[in-house]
Parts: C-alpha cells; structure tokens; sequence
C-alpha cells in the first residue's frame, strides 16, 4: 500500500480476536524520497458495536477514545520506517466483524495521502487456559504469567500442512522473538533471561495471519 511519498511496511490490516480483550495492531509507515517529511495520521471512521472502543497511539502519545477527527504528527528522515504508530481496539462484550479506518498524509501537502482499513473479526473467548483453539493448532496461554524465567506454552499440531509461528512483541508493535511451532512437538519453552522485565504481547500467527493475541507481565 503505496501514495507519493511514503508507504506501509509488512501490515497485517486484518485482526483477529476475542472478546474481553485488547488488540494493538502496529502500522510501519516508510518515508520513499530523499527527504524530511513530517507525516500525519487521523482516523476519519469507526464501524465499532457499542461496547468496543478504538484509539491510537504515536510515540506512546495517544488520541483520547472520544475524540474523533484529532491528528496525530511525526517525523520521518529518508528511507526510515517509522514503527510508533499503534492502532487499539478494545473489543467489547459481542463477537463480530467491525473496522477502523485512518487517513495518513504528508503535513506539507495533504494531497499525498493513503487511507487504510483495519478490520477485525471479534470471536467468543476461547475456553480457559487456551489462547487460540482451531482445526489447525490449539495454543494454551503462556504460563507462568507473570513470567519470571521460562515462558511455557502447550499446544496442539493438528494440521501439519499449515504453517504456526509464535511472535512476542513489545508494547509498540516491535518484533522481539519468533519461534516455529514444530508438528512434532507439544510445548515451547522460552528462556526469558534476554528480556527486559514489563508487559509483552504474543501473537499467534497462522500461514502469517494474526489469529489471537495475549498481554505476557516478565519480571525478574
């Protein structure tokens, strides 16, 4: 997804979740020309259900849940991919489908702009103490939780045509870890010694579809 100027990176732009929960969804936004240019983002429309409640965030600075139409600006040197830009949705009490949509343009000549959809699939919560549960993988959350040495997650291979992969990411959408789950296997056991204590997310990805998405507290 392209305009003059810049570009989204690698976006999955289709979330899947559950109920109760909140979903983070990172936007990398890359600067194509050779020079400084400071970008904007609002969002211009939410199709929500009335329990669900859509924000954003850039650089940890975020747009109030009842302001709608307030942009948010940033600056981007050549060729940098800018990773700070956070869409979240809370997602309410009632599975379903709902989207955000968001306007980014260049704050010098809004006429370079590209306008993109985040759409969601809100499912039931999945039974307690698993994560994602399907006819490919069935993922237990991580435990302990909070996690002070090992993270352990079990799950369930039942499709081994199909590729599962585990990310752990930061607050801000940045790609810590990645582990293959194995179709031999039935638990993955993460050393956590490398890791900065705070709040982490894992996400279950499915042939590179986010399916499911969890907070993980590291403490030491």
């Amino acid at each position: 997804m392209m305009a003059q100027g810049f570009r989204i990176v690698d976006t999955n732009l289709h979330i899947v979740s559950e109920v109760g929960s909140e979903t983070t969804t990172p936007i990398k936004i890359q600067n194509t020309t050779d020079q400084v240019m400071r970008v904007g983002i609002e969002r211009i429309e939410s199709n929500i259900r009335s329990s669900q409640l859509s924000s954003f965030c850039v650089d940890n600075d975020c747009v109030d849940k009842d302001i709608a139409g307030m942009a948010k600006f940033f600056v981007v040197e050549p060729g940098q991919v800018f990773s700070n830009f956070i869409a979240v949705l809370e997602t309410g009490l009632v599975p379903g489908s709902s989207s955000v949509k968001f306007r980014i343009f260049n704050a010098a000549n809004p006429n370079e702009q590209l306008e993109i959809e985040v759409s969601y699939t809100i499912n039931e919560k999945a039974k307690e103490g698993i994560l994602f549960a399907s006819d490919v993988v069935e993922l237990s959350d991580v435990f302990p939780n909070p996690v002070k040495e090992k993270a352990v997650f079990n799950y369930t291979y039942l499709n081994p045509d199909k590729e599962a992969r585990l990310v752990i990411h930061s607050v801000l959408g940045s790609v810590i870890s990645e582990f293959n789950l194995s179709p031999y296997e039935s638990r993955l056991t993460i050393p956590v010694n490398d890791y900065n204590p705070g709040v982490y997310f894992y996400t279950l990805y499915i042939d590179n579809e986010g399916v499911a998405t969890k907070k993980m507290v590291i403490r030491k």
